[in-house]
């Protein structure tokens, strides 16, 4: 799965085997994700788990199915200052359109944040035709 924004924020990206609901991420810290305390930023960690959870309910969609967040919370439980960051998130609850989706986030053995996220399925619409327009802005004859 090619993900532009794990590879601009650094982290390694692994889905799980097709209908598995599940994926996983790894990230090194470095300094330019700790804030102004020294401490990996919490949205670095909201993204990381945002990011799997969709990976995660990826690997249960039909073709044509998309995906995206309607919800998440997530439980900061200790400060993460060094080390590689791991994400490991599953599927709870698959609906037909809704899923929920739980992560746990570590360094070593030491839990670092949970999050619990709601995602909604859905199969995009095609766009609407443009009607075509004259210079006088009134709808050109079929």
């Amino acid at each position: 799965m090619n993900n532009p924004f794990a590879q601009l924020v650094g982290f390694s990206l692994r889905l799980g085997r097709r209908g598995s609901g599940t994926a996983a991420a790894a990230l090194a810290v470095r300094p330019e994700l700790l804030n102004p305390n020294a401490v990996v930023h919490g949205g670095v960690l909201f993204s990381i788990a945002d990011t799997v959870m969709g990976a995660a309910l990826y690997t249960t969609l039909a073709p044509g199915e998309n995906c995206a967040t309607i919800e998440i919370k997530i439980h900061f439980l200790q400060p993460v200052t060094k080390g590689t960051i791991r994400c490991r998130t599953r599927v709870v609850h698959r609906g037909s359109r809704i899923a929920v989706l739980e992560s746990h986030l570590s360094v070593g053995r030491l839990e670092v944040a949970q999050a619990l996220g709601t995602f909604t399925i859905f199969t995009p619409r095609p766009a609407p035709l443009k009607r075509a327009v004259g210079a006088n802005g009134r709808r050109l004859a079929k």
